[in-house]
């Protein structure tokens, strides 16, 4: 792993935006199975969210 002060600013950006994402990608889960009143099934918009929240996680992981 670089040290802090090597990681280019793109980077930093790039996996602020990923882990964004991340987090926003579970709020459609949550909110299916709260009104749905069950936990089975996953919502194609989680799976999207999923997938591109990757694209920048994967771009932060390469920079770095």
């Amino acid at each position: 792993m670089a040290p802090q002060g090597d990681i280019p600013i793109a980077a930093n950006v790039l996996g602020t935006i990923g882990t964004v994402f991340w987090c926003i990608q579970l709020i459609p889960q949550i909110w299916y199975n709260w009104k749905q009143k069950k936990t089975d099934g996953l919502p194609g918009l989680m799976m999207f969210l999923w997938a591109v929240s990757a694209v920048p996680f994967g771009v932060y992981a390469i920079v770095q």
